[in-house]
């Protein structure tokens, strides 16, 4: 009976193991920037702590410790992976990836080479490609759009970057990239917004370090939100394939320069530019790909994935001060635990959830692009969207 007891625990561990890392797999595949842990060998340190006297409310309590440690655990692993902040371009003049100079202006921009001082330059992805010369720019503004995928080498993106600017402490380095529009999605207004990204190959080589390269993907998505949080809004996100194979590929030549040093610096270029091509081919053919299939399937599920049990659970236990007003957006915000924030619209529509900061939550109040709801409006929000999302939960 012993031996008995001891496989039942053995084997509910095992299953509780299994569905973590499961879990850990799905997050990986949903963030923009998780095509830089595939084929890795990274651990992830998961804080768990579960009462022995389990009272009311306690799992909800230990799931939502859980997943903010795994939030927190890849964060970190991605920041450590490569020099660049997911989203964002390294900065040369402030030898940073997290600088007011690291993101393009808004969603329609791409990067287009560094000025003199290290100073990033973004331009619209029209513009580029007319710089560029590239005869498909009419394409862009066509009904429908097509995607365009263009590739330029790094030399050419830092033709004008004085030597002094060149950081030699990381030994960052640009070998190309590959900018691709228009992709589309939606804002939190429902409205339809054209997105460019730039998909770079970047490498590192510290003085006395290991030379690692990687696939920075940069980009702002609708509403200045992080690209992170678009799955929340169309699921799949639709370079994520393409970026896989790059990333798969990348790591392969930084095996091959690993196991021999003295590997002829051209022979990596050239490895390099033809997957920059291979990438620009796979991201125009994952677009008329998807543009053959209807919407309807992405909508099918946006709806089943919503959290609106989340959403329905935060509304009814809010305070009237966790109740704001997004006066650029005219939408209703509901704060609900751990930086989750629900978007309303005036009709009481669930728009999207999304995760904020405490530091980027005040900066929006202060800024006042957040507001306290009034009375009226904290009334009107509670009555209209409360029986929508129990009828959308019903419907689920």
């Amino acid at each position: 009976m012993a031996g008995r007891g001891d496989s039942n625990e053995k084997d509910t561990l095992s299953l509780a193991l299994r569905l973590m890392a499961k879990e850990i797999r799905k997050r990986i595949r949903r963030h923009p920037s998780g095509h830089l842990l595939e084929g890795g060998d990274e651990t992830l340190e998961v804080r768990l702590r579960v009462p022995i006297h389990q009272h009311e409310g306690w799992l909800e309590n230990a799931r939502e410790e859980a997943s903010a440690s795994l939030s927190d655990g890849l964060g970190q692993i991605l920041v450590h992976r490569a020099v660049f902040h997911p989203g964002h371009l390294y900065c040369l003049r402030c030898a940073s990836a997290s600088c007011e100079h690291s993101l393009p202006g808004n969603g329609q921009e791409v990067f287009a080479g560094y000025g003199p001082s290290g100073l990033p330059r973004f331009l619209d992805l029209g513009q580029w490609l007319l710089d560029q010369k590239d005869p498909r720019v009419d394409l862009l503004y066509e009904t429908p759009r097509r995607l365009i995928a263009h590739t330029t080498l790094g030399s050419e993106l830092t033709t004008q970057l004085l030597p002094a600017f060149q950081d030699a402490d990381s030994g960052y380095h640009i070998h190309g990239q590959v900018t691709a529009g228009w992709y589309s999605f939606p804002t939190l207004q429902g409205l339809e917004e054209s997105l460019a990204l730039t998909f770079q190959i970047v490498s590192s080589s510290p003085p006395h370090g290991q030379r690692r390269f990687g696939l920075n993907l940069i980009g702002i998505a609708p509403d200045e939100q992080p690209l992170e949080n678009l799955f929340d809004r169309i699921g799949e996100l639709p370079w994520m394939r393409p970026a896989r194979w790059a990333q798969d590929a990348l790591r392969q030549i930084e095996r091959t320069t690993t196991r021999n040093r003295t590997l002829d610096e051209d022979k990596v270029e050239e490895r390099i530019e033809g997957l920059l091509s291979g990438l620009a081919r796979r991201l125009e053919r994952r677009d008329r790909s998807r543009r053959r299939r209807t919407g309807h399937a992405q909508h099918h599920h946006r709806q089943r994935d919503r959290p609106t049990w989340m959403a329905l659970s935060d509304l009814t236990s809010a305070r009237d001060e966790d109740l704001l007003f997004d006066t650029r957006r005219e939408t209703l915000i509901v704060l609900g635990s751990r930086g989750r924030a629900h978007v309303f619209n005036r009709a009481g529509k669930l728009v999207t959830s999304i995760r904020y900061s405490p530091a980027s939550i005040e900066r929006r109040r202060e800024r006042r692009l957040w507001r306290s709801a009034t009375d009226e409006e904290i009334a009107s929000l509670r009555e209209v969207a409360l029986a929508s999302l129990e009828n959308e939960r019903q419907d689920s």
